[in-house]
């Protein structure tokens, strides 16, 4: 049982053990941060107005949402397996990336739905790993320099709030098929020459995969707190999916687009960056929890707006509870996994979220749409987000009573 998260263990994911070269692997994990989360910026805003303006209804882009995300389910644990068993992270990242930028292109040489969803798939395959297998190479390092999650991720909250603003910019009034190309460029081009400067080195020994898994599978606190990411990603998926077509309905346009997808990162950075220490004084559970019921609240507000402004706003409170949700989530995995499982660990929990529980909101959302527009569908995203809140606490309920957990948020 996780009745006390372990101190912070050294994992051999550096080259070197001195402290200099891990700083400077925090600079190159700060670009890649940037650069990753600022390409998922040229596609989120844009993808399903672009997918509708080619003529397909909420039900197939809801289709479109859900069946990668199973993809997820295989792509993660695969990826993150391989990149532990055989200590070849840099080899993997570079791979993924790569692959990644270059698929999405596809996307530009067909409308067909049946296209469009095997390119989806593709995309996903590669490209839904990197970001498990880039938070287990930041840990490991910050752990070594005494610095911060938090801190290194914030950078990947200003790429994705500067490019998706910028691009919104850009795009106004333009063919929306550009999105596409600046999405490859940062992808295939600079994460990939990026991600091969990342000091990620894995230890001499190989890791004994199975055991490392059962050993997670035993422990019913970690069970349950899958189960809790993997509705939180149920609520995102609805939230994420028809963010752009919930603003259009309420009367914006390209520019409140770009505009309320700089609200949607906006938030992390300062709670990323001042709020980062300051978390350190409560445990993972207490905060999962607060950032859950966030979650809940703007969900809640967000299925009554009733125009751009309004909705701009409520986006604020998901913004700042996603980046105490996300910096809690990712030390937790971090902590609970066992020695070299640590790319595995985070593997699992972007299964739990952006596979099972993100394909199965999607379809859920899908239908929600186009029976009863935004309302239903966030109404049934702060559903999602409440259950969760009961999972954890029900699994972590010795915690959650006034029992120890163990101590801070180290590192988180």
């Amino acid at each position: 049982m996780f009745r006390q998260l372990r101190p912070p263990t050294v994992r051999t994911y550096v080259e070197s053990d001195d402290v200099d070269n891990a700083r400077r692997g925090l600079f190159i994990a700060k670009v890649f941060f940037f650069c990753y989360y600022g390409s998922i910026g040229t596609l989120a805003p844009f993808l399903n107005v672009y997918l509708e303006q080619i003529g397909l209804n909420g039900v197939q882009i809801g289709w479109i949402g859900s069946i990668p995300p199973l993809i997820a389910l295989v792509a993660n644990p695969l990826w993150g397996t391989i990149s532990d068993r055989w200590q070849i992270h840099r080899l993997v990242l570079a791979t993924l990336t790569f692959m990644g930028g270059l698929v999405s292109l596809l996307f530009l040489t067909s409308i067909s739905f049946w296209a469009i969803l095997l390119f989806t798939v593709l995309m996903t395959f590669f490209r839904r790993p990197i970001g498990s297998i880039l938070d287990g190479a930041a840990v490991a390092i910050v752990k070594q320099t005494g610095d911060t999650y938090g801190r290194q991720r914030l950078w990947g909250s200003l790429g994705f709030v500067t490019v998706s603003y910028g691009l919104g910019w850009i795009l106004t009034g333009r063919d929306l098929t550009y999105a596409f190309w600046f999405h490859a460029l940062l992808l295939a081009g600079v994460c990939t020459v990026v991600s091969l400067r990342l000091p990620i080195a894995g230890g001499k020994e190989r890791v004994n995969i199975l055991a490392g898994l059962k050993q997670l599978g035993k422990e019913s606190t970690y069970r349950y707190f899958l189960a809790s990411v993997a509705l939180i990603g149920m609520g995102m998926a609805g939230y994420i999916g028809f963010l752009s077509l919930y603003m259009i309905d309420l009367g914006g346009g390209a520019q409140e687009l770009g505009l309320l997808w700089v609200a949607v990162g906006i938030m992390e950075v300062p709670v990323m960056y001042f709020g980062a220490r300051r978390l350190e004084r409560y445990s993972y559970q207490t905060v999962l929890r607060f950032s859950m019921l966030g979650f809940m609240l703007g969900w809640l507000l967000m299925a009554f707006a009733n125009s751009p402004l309004y909705l701009c706003l409520n986006v604020l409170i998901i913004s700042s509870s996603y980046a105490c949700y996300w910096v809690s989530v990712v030390n937790y995995a971090s902590e609970s996994a066992p020695k070299g499982l640590s790319a595995t660990a985070q593997a699992l929990i972007g299964a739990a979220q952006g596979g099972l529980g993100w394909s199965i909101g999607s379809v859920v959302a899908g239908y929600l749409w186009d029976a009863s527009g935004g309302t239903a569908l966030y109404l049934f995203s702060a559903t999602a987000a409440f259950v969760a809140v009961v999972s954890f606490w029900w699994g972590n309920r010795e915690y959650c009573n006034g029992k120890p957990d163990g101590g801070d948020m180290a590192n988180g």
